[in-house]
């Protein structure tokens, strides 16, 4: 053939390369001339980076040559080489180099086993195995690896075509547009004048089209319905501004890199069926923005998962809502502390997963890590994020500005469930919290992120001050907060027993309402620098009240009501002295009184709470009342609405010397300025003792069913349940199921 030269096995000394250069029998190509050639084909960025092997084209040539095959060298880097097992004659392997990689295609064989038959690996086929880089003449940097992941640097807002400052130079010469920069660099291999926009299909909008105006444009669609998407959105922002556009695609492979490869001509190409991208699938906005139908036949249907059962579904933003003080973050820390053990009920049972957890009021150190610490966290899965600045090592995370990146992290970290604390926190300052607007452009883009990663996002935010059932109402700043995400969990306190009730209270996608109580307990953690008290999360089981009782207030009824109500409370206590809760509940029903009026009255007239016996029966007194069953320890009254937090319980940055860290802890003693918790009451004969040591409790808060912390620590967790015999969780505090233990308490 006119214009090639053959390369045999036994031709070792003359080195193969990339040329334009043709040899004859009298003056045939030397080492030199290919080299030469090799080099100057070679001026992309990646030339530099090319390591001493030389090119990636001279590194497949030799490769078919070690292995006793036969190769024809054409010119414009062209090349056939003969397939592995195949006769002398055949030349079905087609070479072409492209600026900065190989493109390689078998009309025989499978490609990939062409490649290994020959020792070639994928990384081979690029001059810099690590792969190429893609420079765009407004500053912005493309790099492809060999395993086809992208990552974009310098001007990524940029809105310049890749190869656009090459069309001055080639002013009445067709424009071919690609898809991708490799597909570019492919059609500019074999002469033509090509660019794409950065980023793949569907962002041709973000791009500036105008220096193809007036220009023949051939759009080069990718081979399925992305690529014919794609190419009906370039062509409809080239409609006002090129002389014609039409719509092509390859006659061998997916797209214009495979055209090439498999040795076709750039006339070669063949008609995109752009019938199947018709005005009833795809639009453009004045914006250019593309419009695309999905019809519902599409759509890939999907069994919701739950990280926890009818609370925190999988891939989706839940809110944790409470007022200040309560112990959200204790609850978020406690979750954590189960993902990463793999100990949580629901679809990660069994499987510890890494969270990350971005907290912007506590401190890392004083705090957050010992909190996690004492909820059981294997802090090795437990991950934290700083952002470096121009001006800082430690600035904020941002939100949605390091939405992006934020999603990176996760997606290479495996990131299974996210805590948000407090939510409102990370919000870019120029949105506000009270715009629906403006809290839904920060809280959808997390919400897409949860989806497309798969992982739990989990919000934490305040309630207001006033009371009401509407709890997202309650929630501080717009409705929004609510709305977007598709489940919110409520906190609130119950002044009868000082547990914390926790309810799904939008639970749209779960199958019921379902409650938990839990109490918070002191422990002692060792830090680095000593031993501190933090709170730790305690789960008491399944709960039939319910958070929104709970934060209900008494609008719906008038001073009076409240007063009669007041009034037959103080009788009914008066002559009773001392009365089950449940009792004085039923005299007020048959009053005609509710019961959360009775419960206001009960605030009013100051009365006291106390528990005893087992199951815990919960008394109602007045204050001047003191006779209680069995050994009690110091009570409180019904709280009103939160008050200024205790000096352990507000966020704050400094070390907490010996106070707790949460101040949501049961105490012995009063915390200044912050309500006195209350303490379970105890029957003597049954002192509380760790079922695995025998030794006695000291926190009279812990029931006969918790392991000490001393055998917490030391690793003496129990297998089986003491009630129904099942396997325990991995390092279960208790010696029974939550279950078993709320059974228990009710038989």
């Amino acid at each position: 053939m006119a214009g090639s030269r053959v390369i045999t096995p036994e031709q070792k000394d003359i080195p193969v390369g990339v040329g334009a250069l043709t040899g004859t029998k009298e003056h045939p190509l030397t080492s030199k001339d290919i080299r030469k050639t090799v080099s100057h084909r070679s001026t992309s960025p990646n030339a530099e980076h090319a390591d001493s092997n030389g090119s990636a084209f001279d590194r497949v040539i030799d490769a078919f040559q070690a292995h006793g095959l036969i190769v024809d060298v054409k010119s414009g880097g062209r090349a056939c080489a003969q397939a592995p097992g195949h006769s002398v004659a055949d030349r079905s392997v087609a070479v072409t180099a492209t600026a900065g990689q190989v493109l390689i295609h078998s009309h025989s064989d499978p490609t990939p086993d062409v490649l290994a038959a020959v020792g070639l690996a994928h990384a081979d086929l690029f001059d810099n195995p690590k792969g190429v880089t893609y420079d765009y003449a407004d500053g912005r940097r493309v790099h492809r690896s060999p395993a086809k992941t992208f990552r974009q640097s310098g001007n990524t807002k940029g809105r310049s075509l890749f190869r656009v400052e090459n069309l001055s130079a080639h002013p009445d010469a067709t424009v071919y547009v690609a898809e991708g920069e490799k597909d570019v660099l492919a059609l500019e291999a074999v002469g033509a004048v090509a660019v794409c926009s950065a980023g793949g299909a569907g962002k041709a909008h973000l791009f500036d089209w105008t220096p193809l105006r007036g220009r023949t444009v051939v759009v080069v669609a990718d081979a399925d319905k992305p690529g014919y998407m794609h190419a009906a959105g370039v062509a409809a922002q080239l409609s006002e501004v090129a002389e014609s556009v039409r719509v092509v695609q390859a006659r061998t492979g997916k797209d214009a890199a495979d055209h090439i490869a498999a040795g076709h001509s750039i006339a070669e190409f063949v008609a995109a069926p752009m019938e199947s991208v018709t005005a009833e699938s795809v639009a453009v906005s004045p914006g250019g923005r593309l419009l695309k139908v999905v019809r519902g036949s599409e759509v890939k249907t999907k069994r919701l998962e739950w990280v926890i059962p009818d609370w925190v579904p999988a891939g989706a933003l839940t809110l944790l809502a409470g007022r200040e003080g309560l112990g959200k973050s204790t609850i978020a820390a406690s979750l954590c502390a189960q993902i990463t053990r793999g100990t949580l009920e629901g679809s990660l049972y069994g499987q510890p997963r890494n969270v990350l957890y971005v907290h912007s009021e506590d401190a890392r150190d004083y705090t957050v890590t010992p909190r996690l610490q004492a909820a059981g966290a294997d802090l090795d899965r437990v991950l934290f994020v700083d952002v470096a600045t121009e001006t800082s090592e430690c600035a904020p995370l941002v939100l949605p500005l390091d939405t992006a990146a934020l999603e990176q992290i996760i997606a290479a970290n495996e990131v299974a469930f996210v805590v948000l604390d407090a939510a409102a926190s990370a919000m870019a300052s120029n949105l506000r919290g009270n715009d629906n607007n403006d809290v839904r452009a920060y809280l959808e883009p997390i919400s897409q992120l949860a989806a497309r990663q798969n992982c739990a996002v989990l919000g934490l935010v305040h309630f207001g001050k006033r009371d009401g059932t509407d709890t997202g109402k309650l929630i501080l700043g717009s409705l929004a907060w609510s709305q977007v995400a598709r489940s919110v969990l409520s906190m609130a306190k119950d002044d009868e027993t000082g547990n914390l009730v926790v309810s799904n209270t939008k639970a749209n996608l779960a199958s019921h309402i379902r409650s938990m109580e839990a109490v918070i307990e002191s422990v002692s953690v060792t830090t680095d620098d000593g031993d501190a008290e933090v709170g730790v999360l305690r789960w008491l089981g399944e709960s039939h009240r319910n958070a929104v009782e709970l934060l209900g207030g008494d609008d719906d009824v008038d001073g009076d009501d409240r007063s009669e109500a007041e009034a037959w409370l103080e009788d009914f206590l008066t002559e009773q002295g001392s009365a089950a809760a449940k009792e004085v509940k039923a005299e007020a029903r048959k009053q005609g009184i509710a019961e959360r009026t009775v419960k206001r009255a009960a605030k009013k007239l100051g009365v006291v709470y106390s528990t005893s016996g087992f199951p815990r029966t919960t008394h109602w007194a007045l204050p001047a009342q003191s006779g209680q069953p069995g050994r009690t320890q110091p009570t409180h009254g019904p709280t009103g609405p939160t008050g200024p937090t205790g000096p352990d319980q507000h966020k704050h940055d400094g070390p907490t010397g010996s106070n707790p860290q949460s101040g949501h802890a049961h105490e012995s003693g009063p915390t200044d300025n912050a309500p006195t918790l209350q303490l379970i009451t105890v029957d003597a004969a049954t002192e509380p003792a760790c079922p695995v040591c025998g030794r006695a409790h000291d926190d009279l808060a812990l029931d006969s069913a918790a392991l000490c912390n001393s055998c917490r620590t030391s690793g003496k967790y129990l297998t089986s349940c003491a009630v129904c015999g099942r396997d325990l969780p991995p390092r279960f505090g208790f010696d029974r199921h939550h279950a078993c233990r709320t059974m228990g308490a009710a038989s």
